[in-house]
């Protein structure tokens, strides 16, 4: 159907039905090994891949579950063991040597090209935009879509598209590669509940039509929901292989942690006290517009003292503008902003960080960390040059590894060197060196944007109580900004929905519903 990077055609029609019903494993990992350095990721995995089914991996942070497919799409290389395909071994050297052999991975986070169209981005490098094959190939993808269930307008630009549907594109553009192995990384991420119930529902049938589908979640349930098969990984090793229909959520959670998990986290209800001054006001905010960028349409928000107030909706619909203008990081245009008693407008973004306001930014590599620099020197960042850590001008680096040291074992972070080098840790380690970075201190404000986001189950649980234990005992407000309803439900005492740089409604607790939200999220319904 399609030609590879390299221009090799492909004749795959689709999967044989001797292979869909094979009781042989498309491909088997045995025992793999694979090092960082002295951090072993991988210690002798093994994992099969059947034709047909969905299988769920599941594990917290740094359990090897993406390196583990990195290796089979071709991105890393074992150190030790080897990869069967079809029953023979097979070298794996590039993600292009996995592409011919149909192992295509869709990464979290989108590779799509924004000013494209649908159809641009599904075809890009495959040699199907050749002159004169415009037609044939658009029939090819609708022919593709209407066979999957999946509804896209191929001629929509991917920059003006919600989410949900993005990740629709990123799966049909992996499908006109024809796979025999899919494998989705966190493919829920950021979706409304009505978005997370038609893509399981895609999953399930893409199992159904032959394809074998690797489904990379940290939700349990949605594992439950859509795997036939899961397998659990943690700290490198396989703790167990179980049908779904053998096991329970609690099960598997204890399986990953290595523990109970604990019960359901309640934020205890929060009523503001008729005479105190709300910590955060904004009144008619509006920013000007910029290229690619939402601009915020009249935004009318207070956080009072001890109250968690959440922001929910779909990743790119005005919340990190909404942070940035309360940070003084995006100049408002009109209305006005109060915190923590002052106009913060003429205020230096480390002068507001010394008002009492902590900040856990969305984006972890570019706007949290200096990855060349240790963990103890990023853990004290922005607090370095004040006591505990700075006396008289001169930096107090006892006091740092101490700390760290501290927020190491709090929040397990891993490697647990305080000396290493912030840039050799995981995603999820530096979500949670940030969170541990953020609430260092006593915050007056916390603005917690996607604190939770990369953390396995026990790691959430953590920082969500500690967020309410910084809310309810030491009085702070926290501005929780996610896109997970379930997490928001849990913790907030009101939740404010955004749709396209407005606040479309504000909920109290006796509101909340997540598939009402999620149609709020949608711009679907108010309040």
């Amino acid at each position: 159907m399609v030609q590879d990077a390299g221009g090799s055609v492909e004749a795959n029609e689709g999967i044989e039905e001797s292979d869909r019903t094979a009781n042989n494993p498309l491909v088997s990992m045995r025992s793999v090994v694979k090092r960082f350095g002295s951090i072993l990721a991988l210690d002798h995995v093994d994992i099969e891949i059947m034709l047909g089914e969905v299988l769920a991996l599941l594990g917290e942070n740094g359990a090897g579950k993406s390196t583990l497919m990195n290796i089979l799409s071709g991105l890393y290389r074992a150190d030790e063991g080897e990869i069967l395909f079809e029953g023979k071994p097979i070298v794996v050297r590039s993600p292009r040597d996995a592409i011919v052999r149909g192992i295509i991975m869709v990464h979290q986070h989108f590779e799509l090209i924004q000013n494209f169209t649908v159809l641009e981005n599904i075809i890009i490098g495959t040699g199907s935009n050749e002159k004169g094959k415009e037609k044939s190939v658009r029939k090819e993808v609708e022919k593709l879509a209407a066979e999957n269930n999946i509804t896209l307008d191929l001629d929509a630009r991917v920059k003006g598209l919600p989410v949900g549907v993005q990740q629709k594109v990123e799966i049909l553009k992996a499908l006109y590669r024809n796979p025999k192995i899919l494998i989705l990384d966190e493919p829920t991420s950021n979706l409304t509940p009505q978005e997370v119930d038609s893509m399981l529902s895609t999953i399930r049938k893409l199992a159904e039509k032959g394809y074998a589908v690797i489904f990379i979640t940290h939700k349990v349930r949605e594992a439950l929901a859509v795997a036939k098969r899961i397998t659990i990984l943690r700290n490198g090793h396989v703790m167990g292989k179980f049908s779904s229909s053998e096991v329970t959520a609690d099960s598997l959670v204890e399986m990953m942690m290595g523990a109970k998990p604990s019960s359901n986290l309640e934020s205890s209800s929060h009523t503001s006290p008729p005479s105190a001054e709300p910590l955060l006001t904004l009144s008619d905010v509006r920013t000007g517009s910029s290229k690619g960028r939402i601009t915020l349409k009249d935004i009318n928000l207070t956080l009072n003292p001890g109250e968690i107030l959440g922001i929910a909706g779909v990743s790119g619909n005005g919340q990190k503008e909404l942070v940035e203008a309360i940070m003084m990081l995006r100049k408002p245009t009109h209305g006005s902003v109060r915190l923590l008693g002052v106009d913060p407008m003429r205020l230096s973004t480390k002068e507001i960080i010394e008002l009492g306001v902590s900040y856990i930014p969305e984006d972890r590599l570019d706007d949290g960390i200096l990855p060349s620099m240790t963990l103890y020197e990023n853990m004290v960042l922005g607090s370095h040059d004040i006591e505990p850590f700075s006396k008289r001008w001169i930096m107090d680096r006892d006091a740092m590894i101490e700390t760290t040291r501290d927020a190491i074992e709090r929040y397990r972070i891993y490697p647990p060197q305080s000396e290493a080098r912030v840039g050799v840790l995981s995603g999820g380690n530096i979500q949670k060196l940030l969170v541990g970075r953020a609430l260092l201190s006593r915050p007056k404000v916390i603005l917690a944007h996607n604190p939770t986001r990369g953390l396995d189950t026990r790691t959430t649980d953590l920082v969500l109580r500690n967020l309410v234990a910084q809310s309810r005992e030491n009085g702070a407000g926290v501005l929780l900004l996610s896109e997970d309803l379930d997490e928001l439900i849990s913790v907030c005492d009101r939740i404010a929905v955004m749709f396209r740089g407005e606040v479309v409604g504000v909920l109290d607790r006796q509101q909340m519903d997540r598939y009402r939200i999620g149609a709020m999220m949608a711009g679907g319904a108010t309040a």
